[in-house]
């Protein structure tokens, strides 16, 4: 029994150790779970014709928003809590998200653009 307390004296520290290494590498690993490929067209303020379309990220945790677009232009949404649908933009612009085909396109009406973001990538397969 004494030898068992000693093992168990030498072996908890060092399992305690490799659990807590392994859980600060794991920590830096970024959760994809809310990433998505998804296809966005762009369109500048007021015209019907848009100027990019491809494939895109989009990214949602906690109602916060990523739209990664191919060009590498990046856009940040930061929900309002007091409004639904409502978000202010990395300039603190007002942004609206407005849902159309039952949920299956969510459009972002920026100050100077609309980013429509559809799930389905097929054209860019």
């Amino acid at each position: 029994m004494q030898n068992l307390a000693r093992i168990g004296r030498y072996f908890v520290p060092v399992l305690s150790m490799a659990f807590l290494s392994a859980g600060g590498l794991l920590s830096g690993v970024p959760a994809l779970a809310d990433t998505v490929k998804a296809r966005c067209d762009v369109f500048p303020k007021g015209e019907d014709k848009a100027t990019s379309s491809g494939l895109c990220t989009f990214s949602q945790r906690q109602g916060f928003v990523s739209i990664q677009l191919n060009n590498g232009q990046r856009i940040e949404l930061t929900p309002q809590a007091d409004q639904p649908n409502a978000y202010l933009d990395a300039n603190g612009k007002p942004a609206m998200r407005e849902l159309a085909d039952n949920g299956n396109i969510h459009i972002y009406r920026l100050a100077k653009e609309s980013i429509f973001v559809y799930w389905d990538t097929t054209p860019y397969k």
